[in-house]
């Protein structure tokens, strides 16, 4: 009976013991199972956060990540583009000192609510940026920035243009009825009605180049691009213009010579070419002065690309007025352009083509000893059988006795 109840004894004991051992087992495995999970999960995670993080790096704005104590945590690749200096871990006031930008992160973390604002920051410069602030969890704020200075200074030039364009057809508009009102008194004197007419025919000459000017640069900016497989030689359109301005030559007594060169092909369009050309030959001729020379040199400038330089010894620009006489509208003499018909749009629409095709216009002058303009395009590839390859006829020197 004894011997009974020890072996009772010892099979619950090995029972108890099979039983423990199983339950050790199986915590081992559920341990190892959890500690796989574990590292599974933080897998997982860290491959989630380097794809957050190039997400965030690659987006096209300027973006920030702001904590609720309102410091920096991250920018991206743009937003260091931008602004250098940024350092994680500093507040957003100290890293932009604007107020009014860390006051708006603020009141965003604050309440949750999104903010849309436009503030001027330091960067390159006085900018003026777009700025869109994000709540998320954490809590986080998403700042964005979107860079409006170009498309405001633009904004502005239009407005500009079409005030100036306004004021500019106002004038000789107004000039014309006041002679038409003029001319409407049968008792005029003879002499004085002849000048009226004359008079009454500049003006709508100047009004008329003067919205062929407008139309001009209206449609160079409305063609993005360039031609597509235009080109043509600037020995043509120096030879075309020089003969269009022969008249005026004669007129203020101003000789203009042409040394052409070889063939220099660019990607203008005739039309493009003869009006850059055009245009420099009319402001040398109409304001150099009289007896004044002109000389007109055509050739390569460096590989790649060549050169037009339009050149007198006349009167020359005040060094005041030089670096504005590209802009649109200008004139040095604002009289003087008025009586001689110009537009102030000529010299403005030089530089446009010439930009348009990765170029320059440049102008060199010293008042009492000439004026230079150099422009500056790409050369183009021969078109081979064309024929405006062969020797273009040239007229020689245009003398204006």
């Amino acid at each position: 009976m004894t011997g009974w109840i020890v072996a009772v004894i010892v099979g619950a004991g090995f029972g108890v013991a099979a039983v423990a051992l199983a339950r050790a087992r199986t915590m081992s495995r559920r341990a190892e199972v959890s500690a796989s999970e574990r590292d599974s999960a933080r897998v997982v995670g860290e491959v989630a956060e380097e794809r957050r993080r190039a997400a965030f790096a690659a987006l096209p704005l300027a973006a920030l990540r702001v904590d609720s104590t309102n410091r920096l945590l991250e920018a991206n690749a743009r937003a260091l583009e931008w602004f250098p200096h940024l350092s994680a871990g500093r507040p957003i006031l100290e890293e932009f000192g604007e107020h009014e930008l860390a006051d708006q992160v603020s009141a965003a973390l604050a309440d949750g609510q999104p903010r849309r604002f436009e503030v001027r920051l330091f960067a390159n410069g006085r900018r003026t940026y777009r700025v869109a602030v994000d709540v998320i969890t954490g809590p986080e704020a998403l700042v964005f920035l979107t860079d409006l200075t170009e498309a405001i200074a633009y904004q502005d030039l239009r407005s500009q243009f079409v005030a100036n364009v306004s004021h500019e057809l106002r004038t000789p508009l107004t000039g014309l009825r006041g002679l038409l009102e003029a001319l409407d008194d049968p008792d005029m004197d003879p002499a004085i009605h002849d000048r009226f007419v004359t008079q009454a025919t500049a003006e709508t000459v100047r009004l008329e180049a003067l919205i062929t000017d407008i139309l001009f640069l209206s449609e160079l900016e409305a063609t993005q691009g360039m031609p597509s497989e235009v080109r043509s030689d600037l020995r043509y359109a120096v030879a075309m213009a020089a003969e269009l301005v022969a008249g005026d030559a004669a007129t203020y007594r101003v000789s203009v010579k042409v040394e052409p060169g070889g063939p220099t092909w660019t990607p203008l369009s005739e039309r493009m070419a003869l009006t850059v050309v055009r245009n420099l030959l009319e402001n040398a001729v109409k304001y150099a002065g009289q007896g004044a020379h002109v000389d007109v040199t055509i050739g390569r400038a460096r590989d790649g690309w060549v050169q037009l330089i339009v050149a007198d010894d006349g009167a020359g620009i005040p060094e005041l007025h030089l670096p504005h006489v590209f802009e649109r509208f200008y004139r040095a003499d604002a009289s003087r352009s008025k009586r001689l018909g110009g537009t102030g749009l000529g010299l403005s629409i030089v530089k446009h083509i010439s930009e348009r095709f990765g170029g320059c216009a440049d102008a060199q002058s010293r008042e009492g000893i000439g004026t230079t303009i150099t422009v500056v395009l790409p050369e183009a590839t021969s078109p081979g059988d064309d024929p405006l390859d062969e020797p273009t006829p040239l007229p020689g020197d245009v003398e204006g006795r």
